[in-house]
């Protein structure tokens, strides 16, 4: 016995007669002898205590850690049973099983030929039968199932009393899948995800009692993967990271109308609160699911008016990230701080300017992957940071009924995510950290109309429309691993051109201000589309 190898004895024929000892029995015909053959594998079926027997067995291969080989006295006829049933639930069929049951023969010929030479012809002729196989001792036993039970997997479950998933577990230990059923035309997030799902076959998940075995199993019986080949790769980490990659031109929008000096006397400073709100969705293809990002949050700001060349401002804030896509839910949320200010080469309310944005962001993420198929829920959390700056180059022109400002200009980010390890399901990944960098140049024109007054307040409509083109690769990217294979994921937001418009109406009375308004964002393609909306308040002195 090799080091560390357990040895089991399982008594499957008891007392019952067979050809596995030939000096214990005695027959008057080679008939006799053939009969009594055919009428073993029969009883491997109808015989309660032999199926009792197998049952342990098969059972005992199931619970095996590693290689098991299992034998008879002759190798032929328990052996022949057992390797028959194994092939067939390894999926084999049954001529196959048949052919493979009859090799016997070729590979025992010359021990065979040896015994019967040391016999008398006459005796020979009669114990033949005993020492090899025939078709017809296999096929009484496969007969006596399909009267019995009706089928070998009916035998199996009814006859031994195995659980399906004790047998998805010898298939396992048996089979591996080239391509696991609709992985050849998957593109994409799902193409990864089911490549992972057939590489776990190498690992300690298959051929065991694990959610994963009885998962890929069951998929291979339905010939469906059940939509697990999109949800287990994380996709939602990638669109988590994009979204967070995209945070400055919501900032941007959000601040807005409350860093805009023009309203403020030179020496005047308003402080201001804003809360805001957002979504963008982005529809499905063939490369990633379907995303949806919601946002809400809130800044508290002050803004300055030094002289009438030179404004800044200065800005804390909290946002709350959701997002969704794949079955898997996250949370990301970021405490900001920003400052900024602008340059006036002739007036703030007239002429060239030049201006500049700092921000900076400090995240907590978790999040929530819902597997199909029986496999749990995965969940993670981490921390990161977030760091952007903005240079535009603008000039305002004042007209008779308005006053449009024209910006041009460039905004850098760069986003930091640590690594961390899922818990919670048998497919937990572990998450590569990200840190990724995006450069884009953007553009925007705002009109602002002159003020109309009624009843003590002044009100100060506007609207604007800009864009925005990323140099940097639109698509974000997240790697993870699980049992040390890889899978990677592409973010379903994957455009390079941004378009948004809006309007705002601006309340004033006094020193209080109050500021309502609502974008609508659309990606180049249509695939992506959203809209965002801020309410703001002001004192100004």
């Amino acid at each position: 016995m090799p080091d560390g190898a357990r040895y089991t004895h399982i008594d499957i024929i008891g007392n019952t007669a067979s050809g596995s000892n030939i000096t214990s029995i005695t027959f008057s015909s080679a008939a006799e002898a053939k009969a009594m053959m055919q009428q073993t594998n029969v009883s491997f079926v109808s015989d309660a205590g032999m199926r009792a027997r197998f049952t342990t067995l098969f059972n005992d291969l199931a619970s095996a850690d590693g290689a098991a080989l299992f034998h008879c006295t002759a190798g032929k006829d328990r052996t022949g049973w057992t390797a028959a049933m194994l092939l067939s639930i390894a999926g084999v069929d049954e001529g196959t099983i048949m052919e493979n049951y009859l090799a016997t023969n070729d590979y025992t010929r010359q021990r065979v030929e040896a015994t019967l030479a040391m016999m008398p012809p006459a005796m020979a002729a009669i114990y033949e039968p005993l020492l090899g196989v025939d078709a017809s001792y296999l096929q009484a036993g496969l007969d006596e199932i399909s009267r019995e039970y009706g089928s070998v997997d009916n035998y199996l479950k009814q006859g031994l009393g195995l659980s399906q998933e004790t047998l998805y577990v010898l298939r396992g230990k048996m089979v591996q899948y080239g391509q696991l059923p609709g992985q050849s035309e998957l593109r994409g997030n799902a193409a990864q995800g089911a490549a992972l799902l057939n590489a776990l076959q190498n690992s300690e998940l298959s051929g065991r009692y694990t959610d994963y075995n009885y998962y890929l199993q069951s998929a291979i019986d339905a010939g469906t993967l059940g939509g697990v080949e999109t949800q287990v790769g994380g996709q939602i980490y990638a669109d988590a990271a994009s979204y967070l990659l995209r945070s400055g031109s919501r900032l941007d929008r959000a601040l807005t109308p409350n860093i805009d000096s023009r309203q403020l006397r030179d020496g005047e400073g308003k402080l201001w609160l804003t809360g805001l709100s957002g979504y963008l969705g982005t529809d499905g293809s063939a490369r990633a699911a379907s995303s949806n990002e919601h946002t809400t949050g809130s800044l508290l700001g002050y803004t300055w008016r030094f002289n009438a060349q030179l404004s800044g401002y200065g800005t804390l804030g909290y946002s709350w990230g959701s997002l969704g896509s794949a079955s898997a839910d996250a949370d990301a949320n970021t405490t900001l701080l920003g400052f900024g200010g602008r340059y006036a080469f002739e007036d703030l309310n007239h002429g060239l300017f030049a201006a500049a944005d700092l921000n900076a962001g400090w995240i907590d993420y978790s999040s929530t992957r819902r597997l199909n198929g029986g496999l749990g829920t995965a969940t993670g959390d981490t921390h990161g940071q977030l760091v952007g700056g903005t240079l535009r180059l603008g000039y305002v022109s004042p007209l008779d009924f308005a006053s449009v400002e024209y910006a041009v200009g460039t905004r850098l980010t760069h986003l930091r995510m640590d690594a961390f390890r899922e818990s919670g399901s048998e497919l937990a990944l572990n998450v590569d950290r990200v840190s990724e960098n995006n450069a884009s140049g953007i553009a925007n024109v705002s009109i602002a109309f002159h003020s109309q007054n009624g009843g003590g307040w002044r009100f100060t409509p506007a609207i604007n429309i800009g864009y925005e083109h990323s140099f940097s690769s639109p698509s974000v990217r997240t790697q993870g691993q699980v049992y040390h294979y890889e899978v990677v994921q592409n973010a379903a937001f994957d455009s390079r051109d941004m378009v948004n418009a809006g309007a705002s109406l601006s309340i004033t009375r006094g020193a209080l201000s109050l500021n309502l308004g609502g974008q609508a964002d659309v990606a180049s393609g249509g695939d992506s589309h959203g809209y965002s909306g801020s309410l703001s308040v002001g004192y100004a002195f």
